[in-house]
């Protein structure tokens, strides 16, 4: 139970139901502390260096906090700048990416000290289609407050979009920390923003099956959210029926991975809605998933011998 709980970051949440063993709940709370004290030191030594940006996601699942922190730079001059800096100046020793992330621009590291690994984006993206503007989204943060220190966020709204693109295109499944945290997030959320730049992004259906899934968890649990209801009121006005209905009828079973035909059904219909609205680049790049879902299975078979992790 207590792989289970780490497995779908929940582990601090659980620890007094699991009766974690004290010093156990300490190491778990140090290394909680260790992921904010990197905060603070990169925080500071970005906007001393002159990079602007905003956390992604890290702080979304309070007191988890996972075992990386991930800031968007979008700005692509400060973004080679601070890559440049973590090498150089901090000594940052750099992480192996996956095929997709090098597709997307990612850089990971660890910092000396530190466990946690230091993660900077330039988008939102998993092998390089479009479903936002970063420049718009971090134009977009707020200054809030997160265990008492001064944190750059983005909107309430952008969180729950980021949220929904990270569960359904780059990790392709649900955690309890995102089925139990989704209706604190959406509280603050603005419906028609929300239900806007999803359609702008072409993920409909991801959306749709998201909500629905996210519904199934809760009803189950006994627990109903009025701002989920509205949610899925406008998204099914916006864009009608759930083309996915057929694949809401398995086990419900934490962590959810979403299904690969589903998997390759949305990054099919997004790629043709990338088509419609002129995106050629991100709807090839879409196209390119469903060959890479097989690789990166092939690949898995036979314990990643032939390539390093693709997906």
């Amino acid at each position: 139970m207590t792989e289970l709980a780490k497995w779908n970051k929940v582990l601090l949440r659980s620890a007094a139901i699991l009766q974690l063993d004290p010093e156990k709940q300490k190491e778990l709370q140090a290394d909680v502390a260790e992921g904010f004290r990197l905060y603070d030191e990169m925080s500071k030594t970005l906007e001393v260096e002159g990079v602007d940006y905003v956390i992604l996601k890290s702080f979304d699942s309070l007191p988890e906090l996972g075992h990386d922190l991930d800031f968007l730079v979008p700005n692509p001059a400060q973004f080679q700048a601070a890559k440049n800096m973590l090498l150089g100046k901090l000594h940052g020793t750099p992480q192996e990416l996956t095929h997709c992330d090098k597709l997307v621009g990612k850089f990971s590291c660890y910092l000396p000290g530190f466990t946690h690994d230091f993660e900077i984006y330039p988008t939102v993206s998993q092998l390089g289609e479009e479903y936002l503007d970063p420049v718009q989204v971090f134009n977009r943060r707020t200054r809030g407050r997160v265990e008492g220190r001064e944190v750059w966020l983005m909107s309430d709204t952008d969180r729950v979009f980021i949220r929904i693109i990270h569960a359904m295109y780059r990790h392709n499944f649900l955690k309890m920390s995102d089925v139990i945290d989704f209706p604190k997030l959406i509280q603050n959320c603005d419906t028609g923003q929300l239900t806007q730049s999803i359609d702008a992004a072409g993920m409909g259906d991801s959306y749709l099956f998201f909500l629905a899934t996210e519904k199934r968890f809760l009803d189950r649990c006994g627990y109903s959210s009025r701002k989920l209801e509205e949610l899925a009121r406008a998204a099914a006005k916006r864009f009608g029926q759930d083309r996915l209905r057929f694949l809401e009828k398995d086990r419900l079973v934490l962590p959810f991975r979403i299904p690969t035909a589903g998997l390759i059904i949305l990054f099919l219909l997004k790629a043709g809605r990338d088509v419609a609205r002129g995106r050629l680049r991100s709807a090839f790049y879409c196209l390119l998933a469903p060959p890479l879902f097989l690789l990166d299975f092939v690949n898995a078979v036979f314990g990643q011998k032939f390539l390093q992790r693709i997906w």
